[in-house]
């Protein structure tokens, strides 16, 4: 899958959002709209398929296990990143490493209870996405650019994050008073990184994937 896949993934996604919408102003019942777009996922080819939940960050863990998954097959059984296809479910406490940096700094997400990282340059709470591109030093998964999400979506892992999971997390916020949840939602939603495909229900995501062939593991 492409990087303008996931775009085009991303944009189908919210004009389903928007026809939901606006069909609840009209008094139109939901089941009028079009069904989410699956496109994402039928375009994921691969002779082994492999799910990784993720619904914590635990340090960029996830990232390292995925990085060293591929590279098994690579390096131990000499199957090429083409016929490897994975997926990332990102929701619960993993859902900021879907987020492009404006908004860690917008919410301060990195000193949200399931984050609470600290910058070692600043000893202050992190204001940017070190899990999508991070910097020589940062303590983050095996501390290497190869095990970020922008380096593994170049190698074909799909990273899904999930649509209710920035609700809740829009809930939290509005609680933190940043703002209302609706504004806070579409906010986030814009801002998610172009690696990241906005899936509506990540539980539904990894049911269709189970469908498709993928095995599962909790990392």
């Amino acid at each position: 899958m492409t990087d303008s896949s996931a775009h085009q993934g991303r944009r189908a996604f919210l004009g389903t959002v928007a026809t939901l919408g606006a069909g609840a102003a009209l008094g139109v019942a939901p089941a009028s709209a079009a069904p989410a777009s699956d496109a994402w996922l039928d375009q994921l080819k691969g002779k082994h398929r492999q799910l990784f939940d993720a619904p914590e960050p635990e340090g960029g863990t996830i990232l390292r296990h995925v990085r060293t998954y591929l590279d098994g097959w690579r390096d131990d059984y000499g199957v090429p990143d083409r016929d490897v296809s994975v997926i990332v479910t990102l929701y619960g406490g993993a859902t900021p490493l879907g987020l492009q940096d404006s908004m860690w700094v917008k919410y301060q997400l990195g000193g949200a209870a399931n984050l609470n990282l600290t910058d070692p340059t600043t000893n202050a709470p992190l204001v940017r996405n070190w899990f999508a591109h991070p910097q020589p030093g940062d303590q983050v998964a095996d501390g290497t650019a190869d095990s970020s999400i922008e380096s593994l979506r170049r190698r074909g892992v799909v990273f899904a994050l999930c649509n209710n999971a920035l609700k809740r997390w829009s809930g939290r916020l509005e609680k933190q008073g940043l703002g209302k949840a609706t504004e806070i939602h579409a906010d986030l939603t814009a801002h998610a990184l172009p690696e990241v495909v906005i899936v509506p229900d990540v539980l539904i995501a990894m049911t269709k994937a189970h469908e498709r062939g993928f095995a599962s593991v909790r990392s």
